[in-house]
């Protein structure tokens, strides 16, 4: 009876450190979300700043609920990624480092930094040029089919909501502006997706790590 009470309040033990790495892993990605958006809008402020002569980023970037939205976005990205990837398996994680993951994420405020300071003839080259900087993102970073299915979805979806809240006048743009965001918004959602779903799977690998050494060290 001893031996089974012990072993009860350890599986208790193990669900609830699991449930807090959860969470705490939720956090982090929740405020790394809204950190990209804030540098985003930052990047967005300085180039409608220069070409549109307003200091304004635009109703979508400076509306309150965006980094919310994509605070919970990241959140559910970097937390359901490596369900995704791994099922349970680790193993091809072990040669991934932070280093790699910190190479992604400046990868990707490259990109933000192309889309703001480079002067592109028509948004079609630019979205062309995006599309390409955020394919090398996810080939570099990541290579895998769940990771490219996941960033075009995330991608479609914030195209999609960025277009219903135009049509119902939620944000109210200028057609001009309306094509430059449309041209960029698909590109730095999908890379922002591929970054998020590195550093979830990065956080993961730690909590994993972290949970078969205890789990050993009983």
């Amino acid at each position: 009876f001893s031996s089974l009470s012990i072993g009860s309040l350890n599986i208790i033990e193990r669900k609830m450190r699991s449930a807090s790495q959860l969470l705490l892993r939720g956090f982090i990605l929740f405020f790394i979300g809204m950190l990209f958006t804030f540098v985003l809008n930052i990047l967005q402020n300085r180039r409608t700043s220069n070409y549109y002569k307003t200091t304004n980023s635009g109703p979508l970037l400076s509306s309150w609920w965006l980094p919310l939205i994509c605070g919970s976005g990241s959140a559910f990205v970097g937390l359901i990624y490596p369900c995704l990837k791994n099922k349970g398996d680790h193993s091809d994680l072990n040669c991934q480092e932070w280093s790699h993951v910190l190479r992604c994420v400046a990868m990707f405020v490259g990109i933000n930094e192309a889309c703001t300071k480079v002067d592109f003839p028509s948004n079609t080259q630019l979205s062309v040029s995006l599309g390409v900087l955020s394919i090398g993102l996810w080939w570099y970073c990541d290579r895998t089919k769940i990771g490219f299915g996941m960033g075009v979805i995330v991608a479609a979806l914030a195209t999609l909501l960025t277009q219903m809240l135009v049509y119902h006048r939620v944000c109210v743009y200028t057609e001009r502006e309306f094509l430059y965001v449309r041209s960029w918004l698909p590109c730095v959602v999908f890379s922002g997706g591929i970054t998020v779903a590195n550093i979830g799977k990065q956080l993961a690998l730690n909590d994993f790590s972290d949970g078969t050494n205890k789990s050993h060290a009983e």
